[in-house]
């Protein structure tokens, strides 16, 4: 499971076309995608954050490591579903079908970038810069939206700006937010 994980990720970063092709060839179930895929990586999110706020930070000691593993699960979650939903919603506005479950696993795949950027930056929470790798989430939804969702070419250049903006500014907004309210 830990290898066809990683697998996974490398794929969607190094090669990205192969990977939505391969992805959309082979019709894994939704619970597939849950246990095999989204649960682990949120899980290791949640590792690394503990870690992280034990011995990485400033200061670290038990009760931040686990507000940090805290705020970072529910920003995960919360946006992994609130991405999810909004896509699904506004699907007839690019010439898709409502498919909670496939707008699901697109966004669960498409924001694999900023699952990386959430488990770094529980090591070096200072290095700010790093964040601008979250714009490569453009190149995989751009690839995503052609091999595995198939939006129309006239459609297509909204809904990249459209999807790329939720899987970045959403999660970076639920943050915001829980890290303002928990500590």
């Amino acid at each position: 499971m830990w290898r066809e994980l990683f697998v996974t990720v490398i794929q969607l970063i190094v090669a990205s076309p192969m990977a939505w092709k391969e992805i959309e060839r082979e019709k894994r179930s939704h619970s597939d995608f849950l246990s095999r895929y989204l649960y682990p990586i949120f899980g290791l999110i949640a590792l690394s954050s503990f870690i992280g706020g034990l011995w990485f930070t400033r200061e670290g000691n038990l009760e931040i490591a686990l507000k940090n593993s805290i705020i970072s699960v529910v920003t995960l979650f919360g946006s992994y579903y609130i991405v999810s939903y909004i896509l699904n919603e506004v699907a007839e506005r690019f010439e898709l079908k409502k498919n909670r479950t496939l707008f699901q696993l697109f966004t669960g795949y498409a924001s694999v970038v900023m699952f990386l950027l959430f488990c770094l930056s529980s090591f070096i929470s200072d290095f700010f810069i790093l964040w601008l790798l979250a714009l490569y989430t453009i190149h995989l939804v751009h690839m995503g939206s052609i091999h595995f969702l198939k939006v129309p070419a006239h459609k297509r250049g909204i809904f990249i700006l459209s999807a790329t903006a939720l899987v970045i500014l959403v999660p970076a907004f639920i943050h915001l937010l829980f890290s303002f309210f928990i500590q």
